[in-house]
């Protein structure tokens, strides 16, 4: 099995634990936003909708997981088994295309502000490379001219979930650790 095999066999799984099933997915995930944020949502309690780029006949985009969770944010998670400094960029595309599903038309043109969810992004990495435990990738990286204050601005975090920074393993990582699957998961 090739390089490239074994990463889309790695990111399906991520996805299907994480989203794509209707009801384990969503728990799966609120588990996971759970430990993000060091709350304790229930999932009885909390409305959780997977969020999905619509597709054309054209253009297929798709990322791993997006949810809206109480209507109030959306959260796209990546899992990456390789190191990609354009992860700011395809979060960009997703998220604008996320909001082109979401949005009417019609409402982008009213003088009324249209109120969207907040996004947040991560990317979960897993894979041999050296990398840090935890870092943060910016879109403005990518910017030819350098900006001192940036006019527009996407942030990712980025976990290294794998356990091993530098090459040696390191200790207990809080998100890892704070959700079960994600441990079984690694």
């Amino acid at each position: 099995m090739s390089g490239t095999d074994n990463r889309e066999i790695r990111s399906s799984v991520f996805a299907d634990l994480f989203g794509d099933d209707e009801v384990d997915g969503k728990r799966n995930f609120l588990s996971l936003y759970n430990a993000i944020h060091g709350t304790s949502l229930v999932y009885e309690e909390t409305r959780i909708e997977r969020k999905t780029i619509p597709q054309s006949v054209y253009k297929t985009f798709r990322n791993d997981v997006s949810m809206l969770i109480d209507g109030r944010l959306i959260v796209f998670v990546e899992h990456q088994s390789t190191l990609n400094e354009n992860m700011p960029l395809r979060f960009l595309e997703y998220f604008v295309h996320i909001l082109y599903g979401m949005v009417p038309a019609r409402a982008r043109y009213k003088r009324s502000l249209v109120k969207i969810p907040s996004p947040e992004f991560y990317v979960f990495y897993n894979g041999s490379e050296t990398s840090p435990s935890e870092d943060e990738l910016r879109l403005s990286d990518a910017f030819l001219v350098p900006q001192e204050e940036p006019f527009c601005e996407l942030r990712v975090r980025f976990e290294n979930i794998s356990g091993k920074e530098g090459g040696s393993v390191k200790g207990k990582l809080p998100i890892r650790e704070n959700c079960g699957i994600l441990r079984e998961y690694c």
